[in-house]
Parts: C-alpha cells; sequence; structure tokens
C-alpha cells in the first residue's frame, strides 16, 4: 500500500502550510507542483519497486487526476506485466464534500486528515482529466471502477470483453469516507 499522505509526510510536504503558502492554491502553485510532482514520482518508483520484486497487487491510495500521472503508472505496469485498475471514488453531493471537510479540520496533524481546507478540493478539481479516454500501450483502455462514496456503492466498468473480477465492499472501520 503506498499512500500520498505518507509520501507527503516522509518528504516534509505540509498540506495545510502549501494551503497558505499559495492562498488556497490560487498564487505560487507552481511552487507546490514542483514539491507535489516529487511525491508523485517517488510514488510511481516504489511502485515500480514492488512489481519488480514480485508484488502481485500494488495499491496507490493518491489521486492521480493529472493524466500524465497516470500514464507513467501505466507504463510501470506495461513494463512490469502488471494491469492497472483505476478506482475513481465519486460524491455529487457538494454539500456532503463540505461536510468531509468540515470534519477534517483540527486534525490536520494526521497525515490521513491534513486536507481539511476546501481549497484542497478545488485544487484537485482544477487539475482533473478524465481517466475515461485514458489508453494503454496495447491501444486499449485501463479498467475503471466508479465507487459512489455517498451511497457506498461500486459500478463495474469492463475493460474490452473481460469483466472485472467481483468485489465486496463496506464500511472503513464503520465510517463513509
Amino acid at each position: 500500500m503506498i499512500r500520498s499522505c505518507d509520501i507527503y509526510h516522509e518528504l516534509g510536504i505540509v498540506l495545510p502550510e502549501w494551503v497558505t503558502r499559495t492562498a488556497g492554491f490560487t498564487t505560487k502553485v507552481s511552487e507546490y507542483d514542483r514539491v507535489r510532482d516529487r511525491a508523485y514520482l517517488e510514488m510511481a518508483r516504489r511502485a515500480d519497486l514492488s512489481l519488480a520484486n514480485g508484488s502481485q497487487f500494488v495499491v496507490i491510495d493518491a489521486v492521480h487526476g493529472e493524466r500524465a500521472k497516470r500514464q507513467r503508472l501505466y507504463e510501470i505496469c506495461a513494463a512490469r506485466g502488471a494491469t492497472p485498475i483505476l478506482v475513481v471514488c465519486t460524491c455529487a453531493d457538494f454539500t456532503e464534500v463540505r461536510r468531509r471537510f468540515r470534519a477534517r479540520e483540527g486534525h490536520e496533524e494526521d497525515p490521513e486528515r491534513e486536507a481539511s481546507d476546501l481549497s484542497v478540493f478545488r485544487d484537485i478539481r482544477r487539475r482533473w482529466e478524465s481517466p475515461f479516454q485514458d489508453q494503454l500501450s496495447d491501444g486499449t483502455r485501463p479498467a475503471i471502477l466508479i465507487y459512489d462514496t455517498l451511497n457506498g456503492g461500486v459500478a463495474r466498468i469492463r475493460r474490452g470483453d473481460a469483466p472485472l473480477p467481483s468485489l465486496v465492499t463496506g464500511e472503513t472501520h464503520g465510517q463513509r469516507r
């Protein structure tokens, strides 16, 4: 399991500090982009190393909203004989999105909850490039699962003619994310 919050922590990237430094990602964003890019390179490096060392599954818990960042992982998967599967988490209720960010306030010291400012969501949305048109090196599209965090449901999307394996979904520590 490669978690972006852990990588950020190891690299000394403190998201609340960047929210302040960039005035909620409205100024000096290129400075943040440089340190953020380092984190994504490190996640890719660790994924490659894990696959090279024989790991059958590597889970990267991070928003790979930019096509170039996903492409790097697709190339690693192709080189290592792995099949990429994307999980796109959605929440169609913006009131709920705001509530979830407010619930993180005061817990910024916990790497999993440091994204407590709604500007983080807006920055992710600004960068977002839909993965639905992505292509792998063999010309196929990656498998994508859409997880509705509001309703706790998973929709299966097929890649080519092969359906994805069935999944069992549930709550994480009794809480909806």
